[in-house]
């Protein structure tokens, strides 16, 4: 096809044989024909297309952001006549990244690699590949798709954190600092407490002493984190803001996996379990953006109506009452709660929250809120 210098030498073709022939001047003529027919000699040259055998690996498919991420790409020449040098475009999301092709005789083969943009976090496709070929006057191009498209997760960088605030741990092979309701492994008999489950009741340990008494069962599995993440467009001033809160999260998440303990994180109307390997975790993060979600205090309301032990984290670029009372409420279920507040002023510590039910941290960046959850911890990442 025609580029835009390749229809604006053609009108003017065409006016200039318009004009000779209206006005009389075969010089004018000579010059109309002359545009058309480079036109038409452009047109016919890169009407050939080349064939092309493409083939591409990105290396790695998972990275954190800010991580090199390349691409190799094998591009062979499989026709009869030689490919002359084409470029090559590649893309990643809307970022599209040119690679020049050098020339190439039949059955030639090369191998190209160049990286990608990983300086924003996020789920991309890249590819498909598509190839563009010019005539030397830049009067027309052809080009095509080809090759396969792949993912690429770009991950949120993490920082150096430690997971449980309190200090509490829970001793899997005996008594614990706390009993976890719902648990399989006895702990004890104790007397009934308003609100207890009504089928936990020991009913020959009840005519015997006349009191109400309930069986207490020991949770003996190991104590999980739980990290909600507040992505309510009106919990930041901006998407700035958001990265770092997204970054504090996978921090915890992968700090959670790395010493062995489960972790869960909540976000929005989506939740993801971290087990073993944060790296499904770490793809859900990937995926996120602001949205109308239900902000801190509806993601602490949602959480079960039982003790969960180790540590909840709450994640936000702002807080409100609302927040922090939601938190006070659902506190007595974890070892710890924390409330960590992005944002570019670094909010002070609400006085509302001096009884030290939940522990308020105010920064900037990740790394900042991240460096002084370990303080509070007292602890080694």
């Amino acid at each position: 096809m025609p580029t835009r210098t390749g229809v604006a030498l053609l009108v003017a073709g065409l006016c200039c044989l318009a004009g000779g022939y209206r006005l009389g001047y075969p010089e004018l003529d000579v010059l109309g024909c002359a545009a058309l027919l480079a036109v038409v000699l452009a047109v016919a040259a890169v009407a050939w297309r080349p064939s092309l055998e493409l083939s591409r690996d990105v290396q790695p498919t998972r990275v954190p952001r800010g991580d090199p991420a390349v691409c190799v790409l094998t591009v062979g020449n499989t026709g009869r006549l030689p490919m002359p040098r084409t470029v090559v475009h590649d893309r990643l999301g809307s970022h599209r990244v040119p690679v020049e092709v050098p020339f190439l005789r039949p059955g030639g083969e090369t191998t190209l690699t160049y990286r990608l943009d990983t300086t924003r976090r996020g789920v991309f496709e890249a590819g498909p590949l598509r190839w563009e070929r010019r005539d030397c006057l830049g009067l027309a191009s052809a080009g095509g798709a080809a090759g396969e498209v792949r993912g690429l997760y770009v991950h949120p960088a993490t920082h150096p954190m430690t997971i449980v605030p309190s200090g509490r741990a829970r001793n899997p092979e005996g008594p614990a600092d706390t009993v976890v309701a719902g648990g399989t492994i006895f702990h004890r008999l104790r007397e009934y407490v308003a609100g207890d489950d009504l089928r936990r009741i020991h009913w020959r340990s009840t005519a015997r002493t006349g009191t109400l008494m309930v069986r207490e069962n020991l949770d003996t599995s190991l104590p999980a984190t739980t990290v909600l993440l507040d992505t309510a467009y009106a919990g930041y001033d901006g998407d700035a803001c958001f990265e770092e809160a997204v970054e504090v999260a996978a921090s915890a998440l992968a700090a959670a996996v790395r010493l062995g303990f489960p972790a869960r994180c909540v976000a929005g109307e989506s939740a993801v379990e971290a087990k073993g390997d944060a790296g499904e975790a770490l793809d859900f993060l990937a995926g996120l953006s602001l949205g109308a979600g239900p902000g801190v205090s509806g993601l602490a309301h949602a959480l079960p109506h039982r003790r969960t032990g180790a540590a909840l984290i709450a994640v936000t670029g702002r807080t409100s009452d609302a927040d922090l009372a939601a938190l006070r409420q659902v506190a007595p279920r974890f070892d710890g709660t924390a409330l960590i507040v992005l944002s570019a002023e670094g909010a002070a510590t609400p006085a509302a929250m001096a009884d030290g039910a939940v522990r308020v941290i105010a920064a900037g960046r990740a790394a900042e809120a991240c460096a002084r959850w370990n303080d509070l911890a007292g602890g080694r990442p």
